[in-house]
């Protein structure tokens, strides 16, 4: 590569040996070069070929719009990410992912802050990725002195989910998020019951029925030891001791069968019966 034009210090375009034109993103790239000279190839953080397109057009609009030294922060942040997810993130999810984090520093000196769904979900179901999140709102802070808001985890884990490229998990990610999202809202709805979403008790159903969603989209059982452990007993004392929470069980399954085609065993009912009981005042 060979330098060819600066934009500012931490963006510049190149030209390759077959005269390509590409623009590059690296901490200092553009500082103090002459025209010709040669580019390392460890200077060169990201590199988007300049060619007449949509995506470029976005590309060149974002990286434009945006200061240079918070360019070379998020850029410093992605790199972190990458380096603790072992993942390299492809042209279009990097410069998305620069898009998101800059409007979002926008937005908190501005005092605006939006809800996520099921932010508890995203982070049990992709522990590595929002961890990683976690790392670049501390780098953020570090580096601009701004505490972006507690919605942001959510952001930016489904953002490096996304990054990562695996179609057939983020497709079955994305799945898993939304059956949980209609059965709570199912259960809601039908039921006039609102869950504290920020107790123990709602995490731990969550995470039971996250479980639930994946057991059913790979036809898997619930565990031989606590399938063992139904036994007609148990059975009756649920719908007894718990019989309001009984039931909205097996309305819950009944969508299941005839949404999703599945066939929930008797133990999943009872599990679920418990965990229902455990979230919601039912006045038994």
């Amino acid at each position: 590569m060979f330098y060819k034009k600066k934009f500012n210090n931490n963006v510049s375009m190149v030209t390759d040996e077959l005269k390509n034109d590409w623009i590059v993103i690296g901490k200092g790239i553009g500082f103090n070069k002459t025209v010709g000279e040669p580019i390392a190839a460890d200077e060169i953080d990201r590199r988007f070929m300049a060619e007449p397109s949509k995506e470029f057009s976005y590309i060149i609009n974002t990286i434009f719009s945006i200061d240079a030294e918070i360019i070379s922060v998020i850029n410093e942040m992605i790199k972190q990410a990458e380096k603790f997810l072992h993942v390299s993130f492809n042209e279009s999810s990097y410069i998305t992912i620069v898009d998101h984090i800059n409007f979002a520093l926008k937005r908190t000196n501005e005092g605006i802050d939006y809800s996520v769904p099921l932010q508890w979900e995203i982070k049990k179901m992709h522990a590595q990725e929002y961890q990683a999140a976690l790392l670049s709102l501390q780098f953020l802070k570090q580096k601009t002195g701004i505490s972006l808001p507690e919605t942001e985890e959510a952001f930016i884990t489904l953002h490096y989910v996304n990054a990562q490229g695996n179609k057939n998990k983020l497709k079955e990610a994305e799945k898993i998020d939304r059956t949980i999202r209609e059965i709570t809202q199912f259960i809601t709805t039908e039921y006039a019951v609102t869950f504290e979403e920020d107790s123990a008790h709602y995490m731990r159903f969550v995470t039971h029925l996250r479980y639930f969603v994946i057991r059913q989209l790979h036809n898997e059982a619930i565990g031989t030891e606590e399938a063992e452990e139904i036994d007609e007993d148990m059975l009756q004392l649920v719908k007894t001791k718990y019989s309001q929470a009984y039931q909205i069980a097996l309305s819950v399954i009944e969508k299941a069968r005839k949404e999703y085609g599945w066939l929930p065993s008797l133990a999943e009912i009872l599990y679920l019966s418990i965990h229902i009981k455990r979230n919601i005042r039912l006045g038994e």
